[in-house]
């Protein structure tokens, strides 16, 4: 790999929100996650848990619940009061619909996707239709006392569950009148609360209601009789989110201790066709308060205030045994946030509100940010290349102002791209870790991204679960490319033949010398070093010069509020 003077920069003071909301999509398989500062992210699931799109936030939305209706349309609503609708394609807010309920704290679709709830801090629960342009408000259902934390629909449509301050209330939906009310239990560890707060509801079809409240219980009601049923006590703290699977055999909450447990309906003996809910695993993969759940077919999804999305598989079903199986905890955006200028010896900081502009031992900040796509120029200023949302890549002649060609499509989102100095080659990374690289002037694949696709990548290289945010060049060793992502460096050198999957493919010792046959034969393309992470940024200044940005983990966790803490044996 060579020797390099390194400029190890610390000092870009990124944090991430926290995670307020997470929505999963079962027909398109992609996830909506908001965060605390209004901002919405789009993950593709079945593109390698990329994150293919994101809405910038603004300090005045702030979100409190979040939803996908009929099929891909996907809506939010907050603090503000409003409803918004997001365009998907357009990246940009679509329209935005005051409820006239004050705040909103919850919101919900119906089983067909073509009604939406709200739940407002006045205490109504109001309906509004979805018609294929906008929505349109249909009628309030009986008024309650305090606000309407939590919605859940019926399977069937036909009534709703609605979480409250002490209460729990089931709507008839055709008349919108109450048709039954029940006192959730205020104890706490045996100590009485002064009020329960109902966090979430879930309504399955065989009439049950599962609540999670404030008390660090989950109970089970009887919706017929408005009876409880069974109670479990899970923390000593809020229970804040349930999720359940569509097929309503399992479910998962999250709790203000950073821990989420999975329920399962199992049968009562092994012979036996009843049935119970069992909790089965606890899993403590958050620091702070765990505010989102999501459940997909294989995976429980989980976000919260330690701003990191954590994706754990259920190993039962999931068919085959690789990286699919891993757990992933994804912290940081799947896009770029700083550039570099090599000549001026500058780095552009990119904040959710402004940018910052460094040189060594000074700081300007400037600026407001704007939504931005994919885009690279050709050193010599002839070329633009740029990705939308979806994964094709167009080629612009800049001089002549006018499309010049479109790269083959592909099925996975595109990462990052660059373009070669010398000879203009676009080098493109996607979502599934493969690496394309197409000749822009003579508009086809170059001779070693055909060979590189005939061979295939290193199975290790396709199994890395975080997407290559950056590509760049060496000055002066046009055979050298050099790309990122968040936990390794790699230089892929095109003269050196590729591994295959029987090599080492991090890093197999150099020849010693001319006579060194072992380790000449072992040699291949790549050189990965993992000794800066996590990795936001790095490039080449010059020839024999690398400026590397980090952003360690514990630093972002010390400027987080604390999380509760928990007795342990013996302290």
């Amino acid at each position: 790999m060579g020797e390099f003077k390194v400029h190890r920069v610390r000092f870009f003071n990124y944090v991430p929100s926290g995670i307020r909301c997470v929505a999963y999509n079962n027909q398109s398989n992609r996830l909506a996650v908001s965060r605390t500062d209004g901002t919405v992210e789009i993950y593709n699931l079945s593109a390698n848990y990329f994150q293919e799109k994101f809405f910038p936030g603004h300090e005045s939305r702030a979100t409190e619940a979040l939803c996908w209706a009929a099929g891909q349309r996907l809506f939010s609503a907050g603090l503000n009061g409003e409803i918004i609708e997001y365009d998907l394609q357009a990246l940009n807010i679509k329209y935005a619909v005051d409820a006239f309920g004050g705040p909103i704290w919850s919101m919900t679709a119906s089983p067909s996707g073509s009604q939406l709830l709200v739940g407002c801090e006045d205490g109504s629960v109001k309906l509004f239709q979805i018609t294929p342009d906008k929505i349109q408000f249909e009628r309030n259902f009986d008024r309650q006392k305090s606000r309407i934390l939590s919605l859940s629909w019926h399977p069937s449509g036909t009534h709703i569950a609605a979480g409250s301050i002490d209460y729990i209330n089931v709507f008839d939906v055709k008349s919108g009148s109450t048709i039954r009310k029940m006192i959730v239990d205020r104890q706490c560890m045996g100590v009485s609360k002064r009020k329960c707060i109902v966090w979430g509801v879930a309504f399955l079809s065989d009439g049950t209601i599962i609540s999670a409240d404030s008390s660090g219980k989950v109970q089970f009601w009887d919706s017929a009789t408005g009876t409880l049923v069974k109670s479990h006590l899970i923390a000593n703290a809020d229970v804040h989110s349930i999720a359940v699977a569509d097929q309503e055999d399992s479910f998962v909450v999250g709790t203000a201790e950073g821990t989420i447990f999975h329920f399962q309906l199992v049968p009562v003996t092994s012979n036996s066709n009843e049935k119970q809910w069992v909790r089965t695993k606890p899993f403590q993969h958050h620091t702070h308060d765990v505010r989102a759940v999501a459940h997909s077919p294989t995976a429980l999804i989980s976000g919260g205030t330690d701003t990191h999305l954590v994706i754990r598989p259920l190993m039962e079903k999931v068919e085959v045994k690789n990286y699919d199986a891993a757990l992933r905890k994804i912290t940081f955006p799947h896009r770029r946030l700083i550039s570099c200028s090599k000549k001026r010896q500058l780095l552009l900081f990119q904040f959710a509100h402004h940018l910052e502009l460094w040189r060594l031992g000074s700081t300007v900040a400037t600026g407001t940010v704007e939504a931005m796509c994919l885009l690279a120029v050709s050193p010599d200023g002839n070329w633009l290349a740029a990705s939308g949302t979806s994964a094709g890549v167009h080629v612009y002649n800049i001089k002549q102002l006018k499309l010049h060609c479109t790269v083959p499509a592909y099925n996975f989102p595109v990462t990052a791209l660059a373009i070669a100095p010398d000879t203009n080659n676009l080098v493109i990374a996607h979502s599934d870790q493969q690496v394309f690289e197409y000749s822009i002037p003579d508009k086809q694949y170059t001779e070693w991204s055909r060979a590189v696709q005939k061979q295939g990548f290193h199975y290790l290289w396709l199994q890395r679960d975080t997407p290559i945010t950056h590509i760049s060049f060496h000055p002066k060793r046009p055979m050298h490319i050099l790309l990122h992502d968040a936990y390794m460096f790699c230089i892929i050198d095109k003269s050196l033949p590729l591994p295959s999957d029987k090599t080492l493919l991090y890093n197999p010792l150099p020849p010693m010398n001319e006579s060194d046959v072992v380790r000449r034969r072992t040699a291949h393309a790549f050189k990965i070093s993992k000794i800066y992470k996590p990795l936001l940024f790095l490039d080449l200044l010059d020839e024999r010069t690398l400026v590397a940005v980090e952003r360690p983990l514990d630093d972002i966790i010390a400027q987080l509020p604390p999380p509760i803490k928990k007795k342990k044996f013996g302290t």
